[in-house]
């Protein structure tokens, strides 16, 4: 049985939470997930949407969308508990063109809910999520995301969004940043730092560079059989014209051993579409277009999928010593950890 259909029978809810400032990447890795799945088996809520003030009441009392006063965390939180049991809940929508809020909707949720916000690791939320992730971008490669974004996607002024960058920043250190210390997975992005850029650019175009280290910070819910994502060293040795890097370690992370895996440069497309093909394989579904070339960011959207899938393993299927067989576990609706 699929992965995909064991989540359809298991009668589970799995809150994914995607933790992260403004124009962070958080929807780059929620669309990962929801290509690998499916859109029948994943839904997503943004917590933009329960924001307190609207973008012009904002303005007038001089608070950002950061501070925890500007966004009512307490309906969050009950609406993570219903969806946990499964319920149908009646949420709130705004609208970032306008800046302004819609009409309230109904969300039934999935048996995998994505969360993205700024607030979504935050004190008395993260309780009940199952799977947390929290982009962290180096401030230069997230200023550039964000213009790029706010200026082309949502009508924004470049003045505006540079105005707001500045006057964010204290209350992102406040408020968001902090909640990196409670995510499973942590995922920095940084500019390259391969002395061939130059060369690299010149065969990919116009392609973006980065470097990017991911942070393995709870690897206790590992699954029986873990899924294998085997490399050839030699498709690296074919790939000669796209420099790559790929290294690890393990350190200590806000108290906590952990994973490192850092990843630069532009990884062999063939190579990447094998590991890609073994995610669609445990899956039964489908998963995201790949360009002529993949660079580290997308290196990074397969690594945390697969580490999301080896949690989701480990809580839908058990192993019976007895008999050495991998069997489904029973659905648990209605269970929600009250506890960090």
């Amino acid at each position: 049985m699929s992965m995909v259909d064991l989540l359809k029978n298991s009668g589970r809810i799995f809150i994914v939470g995607i933790a992260g400032d403004s124009g962070s990447g958080k929807t780059t890795f929620a669309n990962a997930i929801r290509s690998l799945l499916g859109e029948d088996v994943v839904s997503s809520i943004t917590l933009d949407d329960y924001h307190i003030y609207d973008r012009e009441t904002r303005r007038k009392l001089g608070i950002t969308p950061l501070h925890p006063e500007a966004n009512n965390l307490n309906l969050i939180k009950t609406h993570l508990m219903l969806l946990k049991r499964g319920e149908t809940i009646r949420k709130p929508t705004y609208n970032h063109s306008t800046g302004t809020f819609g009409e309230w909707v109904d969300f039934k949720p999935t048996p995998i809910v994505i969360v993205e916000g700024l607030h979504t690791l935050y004190d008395g939320l993260r309780d009940n999520i199952d799977f947390k992730i929290f982009v962290d971008p180096a401030r230069y490669v997230k200023r550039k995301w964000k213009i790029n974004r706010d200026v082309g996607e949502r009508g924004y002024r470049r003045e505006e969004v540079l105005e707001e960058i500045i006057k964010r920043e204290s209350d992102y250190k406040r408020y968001i940043d902090f909640q990196k210390i409670y995510a499973d997975v942590v995922i920095k992005i940084f500019p390259t730092d391969l002395q061939s850029s130059d060369r690299i650019t010149y065969f990919t175009e116009k392609a973006d560079l980065y470097k990017v280290r991911i942070i393995f910070r709870n690897l206790s819910n590992l699954p029986a059989e873990p899924i294998k994502l085997n490399i050839d060293l030699s498709d690296f040795v074919k790939a000669s014209e796209k420099d790559f890097a790929l290294s690890f370690f393990t350190d200590y992370y806000y108290e906590k051993k952990s994973s490192f895996m850092e990843i630069d440069g532009m990884m062999n497309v063939e190579l990447f579409s094998s590991l890609l093909e073994t995610l669609k394989k445990e899956t039964g579904g489908n998963a995201w277009d790949i360009g002529r070339y993949v660079n580290a960011i997308e290196v990074a959207k397969l690594l945390v999928c697969w580490r999301f899938l080896e949690m989701i393993k480990s809580e839908v299927l058990s192993f019976d010593a007895e008999t050495g067989k991998v069997e489904a576990n029973e659905g648990k609706t209605g269970e929600v950890n009250e506890t960090d």
